[in-house]
């Protein structure tokens, strides 16, 4: 076996790690109520008064039918929900890995009170305290979940559309509640997308059923879909289709920057909002092999081979497996909780990194040249990431890399191999925090600060002003704040769910909450953070490098981390410039 390809291998096993860690940090929890005072974003409404049509009541007729949500009463700034509701046909049969397809309208009232099942993945997935079971699942997954305090369909407030995280292979919609986020005036909206290799999937099979010959991405395109849905039905629950924030966190983020990028979702979005998540790194091609990544559609044969393997396919082909049947046909034939197995078996098939591709259409080109060259949705952003990202994950690494320097060794060269011997002097190996600081401050760098920093230094290609953050405030976890301000603890405070991840709030986080929920809120109003608690957040510029500390000692400050940025930055033009060379 070539060094290449060994090298190959090892590079795919930590991003293997890596998906399980991002697959975690979207878990439920127990929102824990907290005395909060509900603001109203317009006038007082005298429900009485309203006609019918007006009236944002239980029962909402919506694309495809009339839905029954769960309304307690009609008082003003009382809150209204509505769960589970289609947004595009389920994608069965044929239309599994299709582009999502119309809806197909219903007969009488749907009841809208509880949500749907999470799109198919595995049962159990994630490490530490971020393990959740999800057995409720089903590939009859697309549909939408709303959050309003509006009275009337005229009130058009603005709207926060979550794309949930979940390292594009876990997670659900409904794990995150727009409660509290609406009582300061905004109608929330989530939903779920295909997950894993039922939602990012490349088969020349399924190209040449494209009017575009392009073929993956069909998680993006749920999130596309949905996004229409939003534009054509929000204003039914007092929403403002002209005013619709995209926000998300972890793979959440990492959609955001995507839909950004995007020529399929222009237009359909007015904010933005990343929360530790973006695709900066030199994507996978749906058709050409790279020195550090096969095709996709590469990946899709191989993976259609291994759906069919011999004991795999004795369940499920009656094959011996040394002639299984590969077609798209037998595929789509196959139950999806076998899909999910095998994809999750290996590495080359569930790693992160490779899900999302340069399809042709919901990517035409690298994310990293379409914001390069200015071609993103010009829209005002609001992005960052949290200062310990990997602090809660690091003994997952240690548990298959080995411990101390020679498994931080195997880490980097892995990951960065193009960084060479430079990496040495900025993350090194006898400083006095520890070999397990460098570790973890590498991880955090590569996967969260970098390509944060470098989604805002590329938004000076356009109009809009980008606001960069640093999350630093820690919840305390098991009695201690040990993990600082880990992967997903920015959730903590944005959604209020205060007992996530088994966090034991204080006032001080209770507060810290409301200052979190009003500023995200002003930026969707407003598309400037300033205001209330916060003065002086400057918009980024690559001059002068501005962000803003969110954490127990507020303030802007610059030049964050300058030194590792351009450590990766180089290595990842190394990376690329290896591509062109294949090309």
């Amino acid at each position: 076996m070539s060094s290449k390809t060994t090298g190959k291998k090892f590079y795919n096993l930590i991003w293997f790690g890596l998906v399980i860690i991002l697959a975690s940090a979207c878990t439920p929890n127990d929102t824990e109520q907290r005395n909060s005072s509900a603001v109203n974003s317009g006038s007082a409404v005298d429900n009485k008064s309203l006609s019918t049509k007006q009236r944002v009541g239980d029962e909402i007729a919506v694309t495809g039918g009339i839905v029954r949500g769960l309304v307690a009463s009609f008082d003003e700034n009382s809150l209204k929900q509505y769960h589970g509701i289609p947004y595009a046909a389920p994608p069965l049969g044929k239309l599994r890995w299709a582009p999502p397809s119309s809806l197909i309208p219903w007969q009488g009232v749907k009841d809208a009170t509880s949500p749907g099942p999470a799109c198919n993945q595995p049962v159990i997935l994630g490490v530490g305290f971020y393990i959740i079971p999800r057995p409720n699942q089903s590939e009859d997954c697309l549909t939408i979940n709303v959050w309003t305090r509006a009275s009337s369909t005229n009130e058009r407030r603005p709207v926060m559309f979550w794309v949930h995280g979940g390292g594009l292979v876990g997670g659900a919609g409904s794990e995150q509640e727009g409660e509290f986020l609406s009582e300061k005036g905004v109608v929330v909206v989530t939903f779920n997308y295909r997950l894993g290799r039922l939602g990012y999937f490349a088969h020349p099979e399924l190209s040449a059923e494209n009017p575009m010959g392009v073929s993956g991405n069909q998680g993006f395109r749920d999130q596309i879909a949905a996004l229409k849905w939003v534009r054509e039905n929000i204003t039914q629950f007092g929403g403002d289709p002209d005013n619709i924030t995209i926000f998300g966190e972890s793979a959440g983020s990492t959609s955001v920057n995507v839909l950004q990028a995007s020529p399929m979702a222009r237009g359909l979005f007015h904010r933005l909002i990343g929360q530790s998540g973006g695709a900066f790194h030199p994507l996978t091609d749906r058709v050409k092999d790279m020195p550090y990544a096969s095709s996709g559609e590469t990946i899709g044969k191989m993976f259609a081979k291994a759906l069919t393997e011999k004991n795999d396919a004795e369940s499920v082909t009656g094959s011996d497996g040394k002639n299984a049947d590969t077609s798209l046909a037998a595929l789509r034939a196959l139950p999806a909780e076998h899909i999910v197995a095998v994809s999750q078996a290996n590495p080359a098939f569930s790693t992160y990194e490779f899900l999302p591709i340069i399809d042709g259409e919901v990517l035409p080109e690298d994310i990293a040249t379409i914001y390069a060259r200015g071609d993103q949705a010009d829209v005002p952003t609001l992005i960052g990431s949290n200062e310990d990202e990997g602090a809660a994950v690091m003994e997952h690494f240690t548990g298959f890399l080995g411990e101390g320097e020679e498994g931080f060794s195997r880490f980097k060269m892995g990951l960065l191999p193009e960084a060479g011997e430079e990496i040495d002097a900025l993350y090194p190996v006898n400083n006095s925090l520890g070999v397990m600081q460098s570790w973890q401050d590498l991880f955090t760098d590569i996967t969260f600060t970098y390509p944060m920093r470098r989604w805002a230094r590329d938004m000076s290609k356009v109009s809009s002003n980008t606001y960069l953050y640093l999350f630093n405030w820690a919840p305390t976890i098991a009695g201690s704040k040990k993990y600082g301000a880990f992967h997903g603890a920015d959730l903590v405070y944005v959604f209020g769910d205060l007992t996530l991840f088994t966090a034991q709030p204080s006032q001080a986080d209770r507060d810290f909450s409301d200052f979190i929920i009003d500023t995200w809120v002003r930026f969707a109003k407003t598309g400037n953070p300033n205001g209330g608690a916060i003065e002086g957040w400057k918009a980024f510029t690559p001059e002068n490098e501005a962000y803003y500390v969110l954490g127990p000692e507020k303030g802007s400050q610059s030049n964050l981390r300058l030194s590792e940025m351009t450590l990766i930055e180089k290595a990842w033009a190394k990376r690329r410039a290896s591509a062109a060379s294949v090309e």
